[in-house]
């Protein structure tokens, strides 16, 4: 069906009901996927998926209804359900749609028309050189367990009673390889991935080579001693704790108490050398877009600046709920759900010190290049105890790999603890981060 004889349909539906007031909030994708096992396509799948997702206001009452595959029937269906929810919703006078507004579409590089352009087949043939090129590296390399290819086109629109009607569209691109190196009866996995918005973007060698060195570099890992020493955290380590901290910036979250920088504005609360932004005009991020999924425009938000905090994240509820400033941070994570607050491009702002300067720094430490199980620390507390993995530093040089150990503390201290910064930035989808040179870091080991 066409969008505007969807539209037609739900508002001549609703022109029953007095004073009703809709939004209407259009998905589009069409996904490409395929693995590659061992130098042939293991599968390889195309979908297309159009969701609708319906919110109304009826006198104070939000009623929200969604739906895969529009039909007249089904609109007709969908927009009654979402008036019996309304009614049955609490009256809250903070629920509101955005009025029509000019919106300047700037171009942030979040679509390549490229894309299409580009066979299947070449697509193929770069993950399987992907694949090659992490087997050829090095004899050790013994086998491929994953080598994966996922692409993305979406169109999004959104249309409100009020004269709200935006459009936007993007591609997203991501490959992904797993290896496996064994030596003298050792064996350890490498992973690596990338994200980008641009197939011109994605290097499938580099990619190839991180992973296999990934797992040749932890051949012969062994434990360490209980102790307290400095550590550098790698980038893509630091962009998983930064996306457990990040909830703890959301509006909604401050408002009821389930975030410890409530009252903390102007207050430091990080190391003098963080500076942490989010930037939902970030070039070719994968969280940019001209709007935010209520229509609302998104922008550059500083939410600590040499340690000191700045900011909240808001959505339209929690903005007016607070008397606060949009910041244009309203996502939807699925059509299944109503918008929320969450990040646009939440990143740490980099240094200008390479990796092996921060090594440098330490007499003796630990590089930490993988942490497992980041997604159970308590986002409130920030506290954790999670298994690590990385190199024993001794005069700026590797030593040896170290596994099974755990290092313990909280999200907090250690953003606090925050001595050097690298330059190498890296976003890990919404988040990014570059390396980090911590004061010190409580290992427990043998």
């Amino acid at each position: 069906m066409k969008k505007e004889d969807i539209v037609k349909i739900i508002s001549d539906r609703l022109s029953r009901y007095r004073g009703v007031e809709f939004e209407i909030f259009f998905s589009k994708k069409k996904i490409l996927s395929f693995e590659i096992k061992d130098g042939q396509v293991d599968h390889f799948r195309t979908s297309r998926e159009l969701g609708l997702a319906l919110r109304i206001l009826n006198k104070g009452r939000m009623g929200f209804t969604y739906l895969f595959g529009p039909t007249p029937d089904s609109l007709t269906l969908l927009t009654e359900r979402a008036v019996e929810l309304a009614n049955q919703a609490d009256f809250d006078p903070i629920h509101g749609f955005p009025t029509a507004e000019r919106i300047d579409i700037p171009d942030l590089g979040t679509f390549d028309k490229a894309l299409s352009k580009i066979s299947k087949k070449k697509k193929i043939d770069h993950v399987k050189e992907m694949e090659n090129r992490a087997l050829s590296t090095d004899s050790r390399i013994k086998k491929v367990r994953k080598a994966e290819y996922k692409e993305i086109k979406d169109y999004i629109s959104i249309i409100t009673s009020k004269g709200l009607d935006l459009e936007k569209k993007g591609t997203l691109i991501t490959m992904a390889l797993m290896v496996l190196a064994e030596d003298n009866n050792n064996s350890e996995m490498g992973w690596e991935y990338d994200f980008a918005r641009s197939y011109a973007d994605i290097d499938p060698i580099k990619i190839g080579l991180s992973a296999a060195k990934r797992a040749i570099d932890m051949l012969g890992s062994r434990q360490i001693s209980t102790r307290t020493c400095p550590a550098v955290f790698e980038n893509r380590v630091v962009a998983d704790l930064l996306s457990v901290w990040s909830s703890s910036f959301f509006g909604e979250n401050v408002y009821k108490g389930k975030s410890l920088l409530k009252d903390k504005i102007n207050h430091i609360i990080a190391s003098p050398s963080i500076q942490l932004i989010d930037d939902g005009l970030y070039p070719k991020g994968i969280g940019s877009a001209p709007f935010d999924h209520e229509g609302t425009p998104q922008k550059k938000t500083t939410l600590i600046k040499k340690g000191r905090l700045q900011s909240y994240l808001y959505d339209r509820y929690w903005a007016t709920k607070t008397g606060s400033q949009l910041t244009g941070n309203s996502i939807r994570g699925q059509i299944s759900s109503p918008p929320s607050t969450s990040t646009s491009n939440l990143y740490i702002s980099p240094g200008h010190l390479q990796l092996d300067q921060l090594l440098s720094s330490m007499d003796k430490g630990f590089l930490i290049s993988e942490l497992m199980g980041v997604h159970m620390v308590d986002p409130v507390s920030g506290d954790f105890s999670l298994g690590a993995s990385g190199m024993w530093i001794e005069k700026g040089k590797v030593v040896f790999p170290v596994k099974g150990v755990t290092i313990s503390g909280s999200i907090h201290n250690l953003f606090s603890n925050v001595e050097e910064l690298g330059d190498n930035l890296r976003f890990l989808g919404r988040i990014g981060a570059p390396s980090l040179l911590v004061k010190e870091i409580i290992i427990s080991g043998l």
